[in-house]
């Protein structure tokens, strides 16, 4: 599968808040009634890129930085320390479970490496996701530890992974 990577823009990112995922994968739902979500879809600072197949259709996206964490980091940007970079990603929810996940999250992970020269990588997972946890790890990704984030939307138990660049 060849990927192109490009800044996301507003088109693509009010395509993508119309995506929807089943069942419990619901919670990757993108809403559209969020004017803050879109205005951080379009953030420079931690910037989303829409990614595209050969033909030129939308298959998903990749955000890099603080966009990519499931907290509030206090500040925009792109690393932590040591020059570690967060990912999020999400593909298309009819491409999903078709075994597309490893060659679109190694895409994801070259072209952050070129885009940015990280030192490593790190990202969080909702813990029931275990589709997604096996191809991060297939991806070389290390369960790092488990935590519960609480908020208006209640308990949501989170796995941070890690690998070097």
């Amino acid at each position: 599968m060849q990927l192109s990577f490009t800044l996301m823009d507003e088109v693509d990112a009010h395509t993508i808040q119309t995506w929807h995922y089943e069942g419990q994968y619901a919670v990757y739902d993108v809403t559209a009634d969020s004017e803050d979500h879109l205005s951080e879809m379009l953030d420079r600072r931690s910037p989303y890129y829409a990614v595209r197949d050969e033909q030129g259709e939308l298959v998903g996206f990749f955000c890099f930085g603080t966009s990519a964490l499931p907290y509030d980091s206090g500040q925009t940007g792109l690393y932590s320390e040591s020059r570690t970079l967060a990912i999020g990603l999400g593909l298309r929810p009819d491409l999903t479970g078709k075994g597309l996940g490893l060659a679109f999250v190694n895409a994801g992970l070259i072209f952050a490496k070129d885009q940015f020269t990280p030192t490593s990588f790190h990202l969080f997972v909702l813990s029931f996701n275990k589709r997604a946890i096996r191809v991060y790890e297939r991806a070389g990704f290390k369960h790092v530890y488990t935590f519960v984030q609480r908020n208006i939307h209640g308990e949501n138990e989170f796995v941070e992974m890690y690998r070097e660049a």
